[in-house]
């Protein structure tokens, strides 16, 4: 598959999987291809509206970034579905029931206020399922422009999703057709340790690992800025 990324601060062509990230200033435009429209989650809990996280978002969570914002990714106006989602595995966590996730997210462009989901995916095969076993929707207003804000984190309750033994991949999906040039913020520090992320959108039906993808922009790439919190284990 030939791939067209959007960047916040570099445009180019990549494997399979349709990528796009945040400009530093204002991202230029590509296009991206790669997953294939999805079928309704197995969850989707009622829409909420989120305000920015206070202090460190998610502390005391899974946290796999830290906390600086290079760039970020995103998809090019033609994706009508697009997402990013980082793995996780349950022994990271206390418990399996999940209570909350934070996301970062950028914009290059006028809209400040975009639709998504935080969704979960299970392990296929050492890559992510091809539907979601859990998916909250949400609304972040606000978004910040640009990576010189470095972004701003939204925190979405996602208590009453349980997270299967093993690997997981939890992320966040939207369409960029309607909420154009929104992008995930992206951690490309030397010192952070490399995590698996994955894209798909609406235009390629196959998960490409971001680490396949022959676009530069993804050389430096460390992880996205997702973090996720379970609940405390129940006394027995």
């Amino acid at each position: 598959w030939l791939i067209t990324l959007c960047v916040l601060t570099v445009s180019a062509a990549c494997s399979s999987a349709p990528v796009s990230e945040p400009p530093q200033a204002e991202p230029s435009a590509e296009t991206s291809e790669q997953p294939a429209a999805e079928e309704a989650p197995a969850e989707e809990p009622a829409a909420e509206t989120v305000a920015a996280a206070d202090e460190t978002p998610c502390a005391g969570g899974v946290i796999k970034d830290d906390g600086s914002v290079e760039t970020g990714y995103g998809y090019v106006p033609s994706a009508k579905m697009g997402q990013y989602v980082q793995r996780f595995h349950s022994d990271e966590f206390p418990s399996a029931e999940m209570d909350k996730v934070c996301v970062c997210l950028l914009r290059s462009r006028n809209d400040s206020d975009i639709d998504f989901e935080i969704v979960f995916y299970g392990d296929a095969g050492g890559r992510p399922a091809r539907q979601p076993y859990a998916a909250v929707t949400s609304t972040a207003t606000e978004v910040p422009k640009g990576v010189p804000d470095a972004g701003r984190f939204y925190e979405v309750d996602v208590s009453g999703v349980t997270l299967p033994a093993g690997s997981s991949y939890i992320g966040v999906r939207w369409d960029p057709s309607a909420s154009t040039f929104f992008f995930v913020c992206t951690d490309q520090g030397e010192a952070t340790d490399w995590v698996d992320v994955y894209s798909m959108e609406d235009r390629a039906p196959v998960w490409t690992n971001v680490k396949d993808s022959r676009d530069p922009i993804f050389k430096p790439h460390r992880s996205i800025l997702v973090r996720a919190v379970a609940a405390e284990p129940k006394p027995e």
